[in-house]
């Protein structure tokens, strides 16, 4: 089978509910082998989640995608939430810290220029 065959099929976990569709996977091109897939969980029209999965996980690949485990959707779709913000924050905190690393940088420059200047008139 095909990577791009298996994306867009949708999976089940192990009581045969749908999880959500397959969205990707990570490839080893060393051992030639998929090490995870990821899975879409679709909440509603406009709003999706993801969740990574372990191939070990796949029982089968027919004509959906069977996992051998159990999937509690809304406790999956609560943890990606809680990763989303996690993750918000900790690009908020490098932004901050890039912004004040700017700013020491511009001063910087700034007093070099006008250390520059006083010699230049002396």
């Amino acid at each position: 089978m095909k990577i791009k065959q298996l994306l867009g099929m949708m999976a089940l976990d192990a009581n045969a509910n749908e999880v959500g569709k397959i969205d990707d996977a990570e490839f080893d091109p060393e051992e030639g082998k998929i090490n995870a897939i990821t899975i879409v969980l679709k909440k509603n029209i406009i709003s999706s989640n993801k969740i990574e999965v372990d191939f070990e996980d796949v029982k089968s690949i027919g004509d959906y995608v069977l996992l051998n485990k159990e999937i509690n959707k809304e406790a999956a779709i609560e943890e990606s939430k809680k990763a989303k913000e996690e993750a918000a924050e900790v690009a908020e905190e490098v932004e901050a810290e890039i912004v004040e690393e700017e700013e020491e940088a511009a001063e910087e420059a700034e007093e070099e220029v006008e250390e520059t200047a006083d010699v230049k008139i002396e």
